[in-house]
């Protein structure tokens, strides 16, 4: 193991053996989410009814079902695992979890059967019973996060669907789906009771053991290494592309795409041998290839960053769970200078390592890091590296079912992994950003980079796919200058709620206009004023982090539940101001408001 990756897991261990444990704690009512849960959620609001966030899974099972043993599993599975049951909601500006109590589980049933049919119009009937159910909203607010659907096709012939809220899963979350399910069934079915032990721990256990964490230095010291390592404004790459050029950083969900990626044995066995050559891990070399990837079609953009989702799991007792932990990190790439890939291993072995070491600070609590306005979900990029746990049903032929549409809320992601020596994956991509032979293109592009990496590992980058790009031989590397570090958001200067109890009927209305006008110059435009007096939000083009920032803002100082979409349907300012103050009127009405309470608030900024 090279010293870099020993020394980050050595770092990642001495951070969290100063984390309280992890405990099972009694019932409360309302438990906060977890940040993670936090993030999703105001994206949600942001963007209600899309379907960027499901995750949907379906099997053909041929052979004898026993749909009682399956039905009796998944009761069993969403009993044992608590995110099954649980919704989101917000109260008094805090995202908190709603769990229903276990009861039983209902297994809707879609006839498919026609003895009339060709199998063919069969299957364009299931494709599209599918993708129809696959991408039926979810409603956060009022119902259960995960569904299935068992689709019949015949006496022997089943598919089953299974789908979730990203809030509630991820991709770790589905071998313990796959092993759990499987095991329920064989017992069911073999007449026996549910076998898995009581779970230690619970997905709230852990957003509080998370919340009251991540406070004080703990968190202090996980911000001061992102804040010393992201210290330059950072810049997602500009891919080139005929559909779209330039960066997009407007919210919104485009229509997602998909293409399949498989490396050859022969590829993937050079650069099996090429990490171990390198020291350095097989995820460190496919993201420098990715890297290289971007700059060459980014037109030679010499500095971009890239987001790679983590598992996160700090301990043993959630590898067990069904939940959403992820996390985002940001991983910035320098390419001046036209370097070796050599030379871009290194530093992305050392911005890797540095990465996962303090990999527990949630993306939206990076303070003090600049990314100029532009969002996450340009190019994200993924590598899996644990086995996979097939679902196993007795008696049954299982097979995976692939989807068709939905949409994404990224341009591009490149998700991999290694299973028996052979490499692997999915590339996703906005059909809004790329065309499908642009996507094509961009994966043999990539299969490219990687052979003459690991063939001619000191080779400059400007070898590399030439016939994008003409190197610029003649300009001297962009000087560093790193920006000043930024001084601390300024707090408002009066209390409102103080300043809107205090204020006559008629001075109400251009006190929260002001106020609201103050905050979005003050956190989501970092105290710049616009040259030009903007109207609505929509013509900021906010990124999804700076949207969570103000409208989490607007939340805790207000002490009101708007939804997130609210803040960016409104044609004016002042039609937001107006319902805000609507807002706030019917909760003096409702509710009785404690005094304001002074002190320093914790803010979502990035």
């Amino acid at each position: 193991m090279h010293p870099d990756i020993w020394r980050a897991f050595q770092q990642l261990h001495a951070l969290r053996s100063e984390a309280p444990p992890l405990v099972l704690r009694e019932h409360i009512e309302d438990p906060p989410a977890s940040f993670q849960q936090e993030r999703l959620w105001y994206l949600d609001q942001a963007n209600p009814g899309g379907s960027a966030y499901h995750l949907p899974v379906a099997f053909r099972l041929s052979g004898p079902l026993d749909w009682r043993a399956l039905r009796l599993a998944l009761e069993a599975l969403e009993h044992r695992h608590e995110s099954l049951r649980t919704s989101f909601d917000s109260s008094r500006g805090k995202v908190v979890q709603r769990v229903r109590a276990p009861g039983a589980f209902v297994l809707p049933t879609v006839s498919l059967r026609d003895e009339a049919q060709r199998p063919e119009q069969q299957e364009a009937r299931l494709r599209e019973a599918l993708s129809r159910e696959a991408w039926r909203p979810f409603d956060l607010h009022r119902e259960a996060l995960f569904r299935a659907t068992l689709f019949v096709l015949g006496a022997r012939e089943h598919v089953l669907l299974l789908n979730f809220h990203h809030i509630i899963y991820d991709g770790w979350s589905q071998d313990v789906l796959f092993r759990d399910l499987s095991e329920l069934y064989t017992a069911f079915h073999e007449g026996g009771p549910a076998p898995l032990p009581e779970l230690d721990v619970r997905c709230t256990d852990h957003a509080l053991w998370q919340r009251k964490w991540l406070q004080g230095s703990a968190r202090e010291a996980l911000q001061a290494y992102w804040r010393e390592h992201l210290n330059e404004r950072l810049h997602g790459p500009r891919l080139a592309s005929r559909t779209r050029a330039g960066n997009v950083t407007a919210p919104g969900l485009r229509e997602l795409g998909r293409l399949p990626i498989t490396l050859s044995p022969e590829l993937s066995n050079a650069i099996l041998q090429f990490t171990r050559e390198a020291g350095a891990t097989i995820y460190m070399v496919l993201l420098a290839a990715f890297h290289v990837l971007l700059h060459r079609h980014s037109g030679g953009q010499e500095r971009h960053f890239v987001c790679s989702p983590i598992a996160n799991r700090p301990q043993a007792e959630t590898e067990r769970l069904i939940g959403y932990f992820v996390n985002l990190l940001v991983l910035p790439a320098d390419l001046r200078g036209d370097p070796s890939f050599q030379q871009l291993l290194e530093q992305v072995r050392g911005v890797v390592a540095g990465a996962l070491a303090h990999q527990d600070l949630p993306v939206q609590l990076l303070d003090g890091v600049d990314l100029g306005g532009e969002p996450l979900s340009q190019a994200l990029f993924a590598f899996e590296n644990t086995p996979r746990y097939p679902l196993q049903l007795t008696k049954l032929d299982v097979a995976p079912v692939e989807f068709e549409g939905g949409t994404c809320d990224f341009d591009l992601f490149l998700a991999l992994h290694e299973e028996k020596g052979v490499i692997s994956g999915t590339l996703k991509f906005s059909r809004q950003r790329f065309e499908t032979d642009e996507a094509a293109r961009l994966l043999r592009d990539f299969e490219t980079i990687l052979s003459r990496a690991v063939s001619a590992p000191g080779q400059a980058l400007s070898a590399f796919l030439p016939d994008l790009v003409v190197p610029r031989a003649d300009a001297p590397p962009e000087p560093i200058t790193p920006e000043p570090s930024r001084a601390p958001l300024p707090p408002p200067s009066t209390d409102v709620l103080a300043a809107l109890g205090a204020a006559r009927p008629e001075q109400r209305r251009a006190l929260m206009r002001d106020y609201l006008r103050g905050t979005v110059i003050r956190v989501a435009l970092r105290g710049q004023t616009p040259d030009v007096a903007f109207q609505s939000l929509q013509e900021l083009a906010l990124d999804s982090l700076r949207l969570i920032e103000l409208t989490g803002r607007i939340r805790t100082e207000l002490s009101i539940d708007m939804p997130v979409s609210h803040f960016f349907e409104a044609t004016s300012v002042d039609v937001l101001a107006d319902e805000l103050l609507t807002r706030w009127l019917r909760a003096q009405l409702t509710e009785p408001r404690a005094p304001a309470v002074g002190g320093r608030r914790e803010l979502l900024t990035l």
